[in-house]
């Protein structure tokens, strides 16, 4: 009896680490605020909604107020060139999130400067992992988004605990030499 109870025991623990490997899209609920810190910038996220594989928010940054798309809960737009970037990328294929998961893509956009640009990106999902921010520990896929002929990367870490990231590591735009480490502070439910 004791031999049936534990081997019911281990299937139940092994069953749950399994799935819990594993992370069905979903944006999370209108209202919720998260919190992120990048050195003395912090930025204010409230999901407002969702529209299809698109998560709406809006982030307060040094007094600047933006609507952000969130595609696919991993790559967020602003302007119309980035709408057009996060757009060509094809994401559904890393959902249900898995470690191994990978998908490449060649995007055109037009940029600032009204000129046209393709780009080959690559997103993996690398590693489903314990990662520790300001706000927490938390179980976490980390998924890397690279550029074809370059070794820079935006890092995503994308909890099934709130349905966001709760870390993001890129280069600055400003300068590439940089990193730009944005770890969530705090969050705060949406009010019922």
């Amino acid at each position: 009896m004791k031999c049936t109870v534990a081997a019911a025991i281990m299937a139940t623990v092994v069953a749950g680490a399994a799935s819990a490997q594993t992370a069905e899209f979903k944006c999370p609920t209108g209202g919720t605020q998260f919190t992120y810190k990048a050195g003395p910038v912090e930025r204010i996220n409230t999901v407002t909604g969702q529209d299809g594989n698109v998560c709406l928010v809006s982030s307060i940054s040094d007094g600047k107020t933006e609507a952000l798309r969130v595609h696919w809960g991993l790559v967020r737009s602003v302007d119309a060139q980035g709408e057009s970037f996060a757009g060509g990328l094809d994401l559904k294929s890393l959902w249900p999130l898995k470690v191994g998961n990978t998908t490449t893509n060649s995007v055109t956009v037009i940029g600032r400067d009204g000129k046209s640009y393709t780009s080959t990106i690559t997103l993996v999902v690398a590693a489903y992992e314990k990662v520790t921010v300001p706000a927490g520990t938390f179980d976490a896929f980390r998924v890397e988004e690279v550029k074809a002929g370059s070794t820079a990367r935006n890092i995503h870490w994308w909890t099934p605990a709130l349905a966001y990231s709760v870390k993001e590591s890129f280069p600055d735009w400003r300068d590439f030499s940089k990193v730009i480490v944005l770890e969530l502070t705090s969050v705060k439910p949406a009010a019922k």
